[in-house]
């Protein structure tokens, strides 16, 4: 029984980490063995493509070919294409599969969205 509660443990994405660095929140996730951090930045000059920034990536972030950038006006428009962007490139890239909704929701829970 104890083992099941701890497979079950490994496999629901939840944050592991988080934490505000110059240009904005850092958020880990862990789902299975696979890892995914999240950035949020808000504008940062005019020439920005939106008023949020959300970039991704899974891995280490020396692995930056899966670092993935999107734009938007609030922070879930730009989380929500980031979403988008990742399931779109995902077997190109060979990213790994999360639920973008449940990130979503675990980032609710903390207030970043």
């Amino acid at each position: 029984m104890m083992k099941d509660k701890e497979a079950a443990s490994r496999r629901a994405l939840r944050i592991t980490d988080q934490f505000r660095k110059d240009d904005g929140m850092y958020y880990d996730f862990r789902c299975d063995d696979d890892r995914l951090t999240i950035t949020i930045t808000p504008r940062a000059t005019q020439d920005d493509a939106g008023e949020w920034r959300v970039q991704a990536w899974a891995g280490r972030a020396s692995e930056t070919n899966s670092l993935l950038t999107e734009w938007g006006t609030t922070r879930a428009d730009a989380l929500r294409a980031v979403g988008d962007s990742w399931a779109s490139r995902r077997l190109e890239l060979g990213l790994p599969t999360f639920d973008w909704e449940a990130i979503a929701k675990a980032l609710g829970t903390v207030r970043a969205l």
